[in-house]
């Protein structure tokens, strides 16, 4: 939250190989904001993976037929602008999503004010931008636990096998 109290949303991007993340703060979450939140998180990580995996907004998924997810005509353009298919997690089932499911979890811990952390409301929009810069660049360059090298390092390797990253989308 922000002094006076804004409500904020993280929006949290994650590469699966790498493990690299991305978490930027929104004002809200309708479609044109997680849009350009992907895209500015995509850029950040210098290319587009060939999928993307997402929760069950409504930003993504209209409904479920047959327990098939339906997305968004908006989202499936989106996608094919960027080169990637845009594809839904299993509906409350947390485990199909782990590396995002952390990446939220992590993200919260230390950016967001709660009386177990103490961390006070942020003055600004800006000093929020400011906090998830500097959580990413800690993230991303300390070694993770389980391949032992700094996400960053690994992106690095990563990079060549994405896509270009296109020019702004705009529906």
């Amino acid at each position: 939250d922000l002094a006076g109290g804004a409500v904020t949303v993280l929006f949290c991007l994650w590469l699966a190989w790498s493990r690299f993340r991305v978490v930027l703060p929104l004002l809200e979450k309708a479609g044109p904001s997680v849009q350009l939140a992907i895209d500015v998180a995509l850029r950040r990580a210098g290319g587009v993976p060939a999928y993307l995996l997402t929760d069950n907004e409504k930003t993504v998924t209209v409904e479920h037929v047959a327990g098939i997810p339906v997305c968004n005509a908006a989202a499936v353009a989106f996608g094919r602008h960027h080169g990637l298919t845009v594809a839904t997690c299993v509906a409350y089932d947390p485990a199909s999503k782990g590396g995002s499911e952390s990446t939220v979890k992590l993200a919260k811990a230390d950016l967001v004010p709660t009386d177990a952390n103490l961390l006070p409301e942020y003055g600004s929009f800006a000093a929020l931008e400011a906090a998830c810069a500097a959580f990413c660049g800690q993230v991303n360059a300390r070694p993770h636990r389980i391949t032992r090298r700094a996400p960053a390092e690994m992106l690095a390797d990563e990079r060549p096998r994405l896509h270009p990253v296109p020019a702004p989308f705009t529906a």
